[in-house]
């Protein structure tokens, strides 16, 4: 057993032999995908089980799904944090949606291979996305207000007075800027390396918005204008062409 695998198994006593077993599955494909697509650095890869797989899975320490709820990954990139979710809450349905489609190809065989039926692969932007979500989760996708206004209105409100439904985020200290700057507090805010004890958590977060404060304060983004491609000399010498002949 390799250390990472160990810190894995001690950090998450109660996951049963039958998830460890799709979990190490899903590192195996992973990295086969890596090699063939950049869904983590290089360099990063081989810390997979801790700097990806623990933090996805460190959800579970802090939160309970309830079953048959829905449960949206905006920007899931290879499928993280939703596959790991997924194996662990396995009567709660997972929405992996990303833009791009060399990822989300990879993430819908993973899923596949990993005989995953409560997953479900959605290639679209978030912006486009209409569908109502009882969660709403992010791995430091982009910077919080822009997250919250492409997602605001897939979010359901209700839940129980101490689990609300709403946005939970993967996050570092920017969280706290980005937040005053909407005037958002945090309805519960969980430190990462108070429930695991690997430091490369320190000043790591999960961050629980609740979906009534996100719909109030949250604003839609302006789209992002193209920019006009530049003309080719080809194009300019025949336009020059076409006024010389009055065209």
């Amino acid at each position: 057993m390799t250390a990472q695998l160990e810190s894995l198994k001690r950090n998450f006593p109660d996951v049963t032999e039958a998830q460890w077993a799709k979990l190490e599955q899903l590192t195996e494909y992973f990295k086969e995908w890596n090699e063939r697509i950049n869904l983590v650095s290089r360099k990063d890869i081989e810390a997979f089980e801790v700097h990806h797989l623990m933090h996805a899975m460190s959800l579970s320490k802090v939160v309970k799904f309830e079953p048959r709820c829905r449960v949206l990954d905006v920007g899931t990139g290879g499928g993280l944090p939703g596959l790991p979710l997924a194996i662990l809450f396995p009567q709660v349905k997972f929405y992996l949606l990303d833009s791009i489609a060399k990822k989300i190809n990879a993430v819908k065989d993973m899923a596949e291979r990993l005989e995953l039926k409560n997953v479900e692969v959605v290639h679209k932007r978030a912006e486009e996305l209409e569908s109502s979500f009882h969660y709403v989760l992010g791995r430091a996708v982009t910077s919080l207000p822009t997250f919250l206004g492409w997602t605001s209105k897939n979010l359901r409100e209700g839940g129980e007075p101490e689990q609300p439904y709403g946005v939970l985020y993967f996050k570092g200290t920017l969280y706290k800027e980005e937040l005053e700057s909407m005037g958002l507090e945090p309805f519960k805010l969980h430190a990462l390396d108070t429930v695991l004890d690997e430091p490369y958590f320190a000043d790591k977060f999960l961050i629980h918005l609740d979906s009534a404060n996100v719909k109030a304060k949250a604003v839609m983004p302006e789209p992002v204008k193209q920019q006009p491609k530049p003309e080719t000399k080809k194009k300019k010498k025949r336009k020059r062409a076409n006024s010389r002949w009055g065209d």
